[in-house]
């Protein structure tokens, strides 16, 4: 069930600031990985290359967490818990060069690399907002 962003929250979304996600590994322990995202359309949109670990991770279980945390200001952060809804290569590479913009103001450097995006929704949030 996805629940309801605050408009504070959303604007928090909107600073390019990086988050870390967290999947769970087949032997239980926690993969985590400093990634760039997207709010968009009540969705967390990540960008991954074809065969990450965290991205198969997320496929298979169905479920991440990510933290954001403001660097200027550790106690605004959030934790979203998502929940998997599909994943798609079309726009891939578009969709990097949007984040590559939004977090560097530069073009996207790995071009050879395949990429796709995975779509989740939001089940969970806390914040410090």
């Amino acid at each position: 069930m996805a629940v309801e962003i605050s408009e504070s929250l959303e604007q928090f979304f909107a600073e390019p600031i990086p988050a870390v996600v967290g999947t769970l590994r087949k032997n239980g322990s926690i993969q985590m990985n400093p990634i760039w995202y997207e709010y968009r359309d009540g969705q967390i949109w990540l960008n991954s290359w074809c065969g990450s670990d965290w991205a198969r991770h997320i496929e298979e279980q169905g479920t991440a967490t990510l933290l954001i945390i403001d660097p200027a200001n550790v106690h605004r952060n959030a934790q979203i818990q998502v929940k998997f809804l599909e994943s798609t290569d079309e726009g891939g590479r578009e969709h990097i060069e949007h984040l590559s913009q939004r977090y560097t103001g530069g073009p996207y450097r790995r071009t050879t690399q395949q990429r796709f995006i995975l779509k989740m929704e939001p089940t969970v949030v806390q914040s410090q907002m």
